[in-house]
């Protein structure tokens, strides 16, 4: 099959959009983004965890999700809420979401999961060799810590997956856990153990958002359109001809949705239906921590879904889960706990600068797995939405495997695991 050049419409200016015009750029394409806001990366991708977990991608659709679920729906201080909504969007995803939480569907979104993390890994670091950008990227090693010795053990069945595919992770005890990251010799004595993955690495989403946009702007063959809100698109005989926006068209020959939440309704005016729903979460910015409180491998707190990572002189801190529906705004009882888990392990927090609260809703499938796919109802449409909280993570790969599949190529990663709702 020979190669078509192709003027490509690239949807959303986040890091899946991103990457995947960068992706496409790379394969000889024209790209155009369009994105409804003033410059790259201002949603979902603003202020993340920062973590680049390729390793550690199990979904949060696991068989202790059910019985967790009283304590969920009245709950307000735990790390994940349920707020039941009217919203018929919401009851389908929950549905597809309880049929996906036992031991059989969790290993398999697992296993897929991780060879899509782990072909993202080796894209990235084909990037960084390529690429000079600057996004406080370090290569500083995972270190997930639990307090509870059964937990600990499920975790480490699941790192016999990794392994296999030849990504090491090792179970090691509270010790290691102080030796690997000295601010957790505090609380070494409540720690059952924790699971080390030594090939994760952290970096600032947001600014390599905006280092795919300095080179997806510099490139002959790229643009970007801020501030055009996506309305539909012109659709004859089945191919998209032009992305229609608020301030005219864009013809194209191929276009890619990219835009996270605001794919759903895009994709129903054209009789695409895709299942995705906000897991709202939160973070706090210190920035110029003091070098006591930034840590130097990024540590989760399983117990507690809180992310610590060090983002060159600042601390990102990320958490919390939140099924609340389309609220936007920022929760002062789950600010508040990030805060007091903050202060608890770093003491030196107490005289940094007030942190810059933030809130992201993160594009949820039911099943934890992106959809990446050529659209059912039209050929030259394709989709690569529902990353989740891995968004950072997968964003890569996703967008390598994307362009590979419009180019008629074979994949590196099997898409067949990667539908609406695949089993």
């Amino acid at each position: 099959m020979s190669f078509i050049a192709m003027h490509i419409g690239v949807i959303g200016a986040g890091i899946v959009g991103l990457t995947s015009a960068y992706q496409l750029l790379r394969a000889g394409h024209a790209v155009t983004v369009i994105d409804a806001g003033h410059g790259p990366g201002l949603a979902t991708s603003f202020a993340n965890g920062g973590q680049l977990s390729y390793g550690y991608v199990s979904p949060l659709a696991a068989p202790g999700v059910l019985s967790q679920l009283p304590s969920l729906l009245f709950s307000r201080t735990g790390p994940l809420r349920i707020k039941p909504s009217f919203d018929p969007d919401f009851w389908r995803w929950s549905i597809e979401f309880v049929k996906h939480c036992n031991a059989q569907a969790n290993a398999s979104s697992t296993l897929r999961l991780l060879s899509l993390g782990l072909h993202s890994r080796a894209v990235m670091q084909e990037f960084l060799a390529r690429e000079s950008v600057s996004f406080d990227y370090r290569l500083s090693g995972k270190l997930v810590v639990y307090r509870d010795a059964h937990k600990l053990a499920a975790a480490e069945r699941s790192l016999e997956l990794a392994n296999d595919l030849g990504y090491p992770q090792r179970r090691v005890d509270a010790a290691t856990c102080a030796t690997l990251e000295p601010a957790l010799a505090k609380i070494a004595g409540e720690l059952a153990g924790g699971i080390h993955t030594p090939g994760e690495g952290t970096g600032d989403c947001q600014s390599l958002c905006r280092e795919l946009a300095r080179l997806v702007g510099a490139h002959a063959d790229g643009k970007l359109l801020y501030e055009r809100e996506v309305t539909g698109f012109d659709v004859r005989g089945g191919t998209v001809h032009s992305v229609r926006t608020r301030m005219g068209d864009v013809a194209v020959d191929a276009c890619v949705v990219a835009n996270g939440l605001a794919a759903m309704p895009l994709l129903r005016k054209v009789g695409e239906s895709v299942s995705l729903y906000p897991l709202k979460g939160y973070s706090l910015t210190y920035r110029d921590a003091p070098a006591d409180a930034r840590p130097q491998v990024s540590v989760t707190d399983a117990d507690n879904k809180v992310v610590y990572a060090s983002l060159g002189e600042h601390l990102r801190v990320a958490g919390m889960a939140d099924l609340v529906g389309y609220d936007y705004r920022i929760a002062a009882r789950r600010i508040q706990a990030l805060r007091t888990l903050s202060a608890g392990l770093f003491p030196a927090l107490g005289g940094a600068h007030a942190p810059l609260e933030w809130t992201g809703m993160r594009p949820a499938t039911p099943h934890g797995r992106p959809i990446l796919q050529r659209a059912n109802t039209l050929g030259n449409l394709w989709l690569n939405v529902g990353h989740g909280g891995l968004g950072f993570t997968l964003s890569m790969g996703a967008a390598r495997v994307i362009a590979d599949a419009i180019d008629g190529k074979r994949p590196a990663v099997d898409l067949a695991g990667f539908a609406r709702l695949a089993a």
